[in-house]
């Protein structure tokens, strides 16, 4: 009776554990569509950060942009970059048309009056602010309307650019006046540096690839292609830290979420054990026939072991991993030249044409070897077994 009682016990607590892990699974389920489509980027051999460990200051940044908005520059190309960059500008708010005849005579300055990027036309005067919050730095009091208070005397400000990193920031408007948001709102334009979202106008589509495609100078096409990649590994880069942030958060919501996410992450290292297991479990009582023994081998691949044929002796492997079943067929000793041979078992069994001697290791790297091998998806076991039946019933033919 005790037995009994502990048993039913037992299965309540496993019965309960797995529930909250379907719960917790359901809660996250949106940030893991979230994390899975942040296209992975490897800024690779970049000049930015080659020659500088800077590359995530806005001085950086603004010493960057300031050089090819400024048409004295030595790119070369006269106001061209900047004319594209009021063509983004023009994107995002269609009521507020800059006109690009205004900035005929523009100057760029980084730090005047300690605005990031001013750029100012004294023949038209007419103005441009660019605060830079690439690096995600908070508002200081009142900066954007103290900013405009400081040019509006001498110039028409046409427009204040919000630049970020991605396009979850906006500009910290608590201290703002009712006059400051009457102003400002209007020629507001809040710009990403990049987003994932391609129909959001962003600073490294709209501006740098438009650049890019534009320029005639050699030097300023590389540059702005370095840049380009710059801007988008810091992005990616951004996202995968808040997306941790979220999880690390929802983890902390409930005394039982982290244990349980320790749990899960148990259980999926386990799992390939398990699913090596099952096959076994499925073949060991003489259904491995032809083959002469089966076993499990160094915890997940499910080894079938001697077939003889032609006084060699081969084996099929099913290595279970997290996210795939990986097969392969080959020679395990004998004196046949086993890629002779393999190809002979591929012209007698059909189903082996979906093979190929071509192996992909952990880190993605394709490589050869004489062995022949297809990979199934986690979720086609029934095809995994299907494949074994066949197989199993084509080398009892042969022999």
């Amino acid at each position: 009776m005790r037995e009994h009682t502990l048993i039913q016990d037992w299965k309540q607590i496993t019965d309960d554990h797995i529930k909250r892990i379907g719960q917790l699974i359901g809660e996250m389920l949106d940030l893991h569509r979230e994390y899975v489509k942040i296209e992975k980027t490897d800024i690779g051999f970049n000049i930015f950060t080659l020659c500088s460990d800077k590359y995530y200051r806005e001085n950086f940044h603004s010493e960057i942009i300031k050089a090819f908005l400024d048409p004295s520059e030595k790119h070369n190309e006269g106001n061209k970059y900047l004319h594209i960059f009021i063509d983004l500008l023009n994107c995002l708010n269609n009521q507020n048309h800059i006109k690009k005849s205004d900035f005929e005579n523009a100057s760029v300055e980084t730090e005047k009056q300690y605005i990031d990027i001013s750029v100012i036309d004294d023949v038209s005067k007419k103005a441009i602010i660019i605060e830079n919050k690439i690096n995600n730095a908070g508002d200081q009091e009142r900066q954007l309307p103290r900013y405009y208070d400081k040019l509006k005397g001498d110039y028409e400000v046409v427009a204040i650019v919000y630049l970020t990193l991605n396009d979850s920031k906006q500009p910290d408007k608590s201290d703002w006046t009712d006059e400051d948001k009457t102003a400002i709102d209007k020629i507001l334009k809040l710009i990403p540096a990049w987003s994932a979202d391609n129909s959001k106008p962003n600073l490294l589509d709209n501006w740098v690839s438009q650049s890019i495609i534009n320029s005639e100078n050699a030097d300023g096409l590389l540059l702005l292609k370095q840049y380009g990649k710059l801007l988008k590994f810091l992005n990616t880069n951004s996202m995968d830290t808040s997306i941790l942030k979220k999880f690390y958060e929802q983890l902390m919501e409930n005394k039982d979420n982290y244990e349980t996410a320790i749990s899960m992450r148990n259980m999926l290292n386990d799992l390939p054990k398990y699913l090596a297991i099952r096959i076994k479990e499925k073949y060991e009582t003489d259904r491995f026939s032809p083959f002469e023994e089966m076993c499990i081998w160094q915890g997940i691949t499910a080894v079938f072991n001697r077939f003889k044929f032609k006084d060699s002796y081969f084996a099929l492997d099913i290595d279970c991993l997290e996210n795939k079943y990986k097969v392969s067929f080959f020679k395990r000793y004998g004196d046949v030249d086993e890629k002779v041979v393999l190809k002979e078992f591929q012209e007698k069994i059909n189903m082996l044409n979906d093979f190929s001697f071509n192996d992909i290791d952990s880190s993605g790297r394709i490589f050869g070897n004489n062995r022949l091998y297809r990979y199934f998806k986690i979720k086609e076991e029934n095809l995994i077994y299907d494949f074994i039946d066949s197989f199993l019933e084509k080398l009892k033919q042969i022999k």
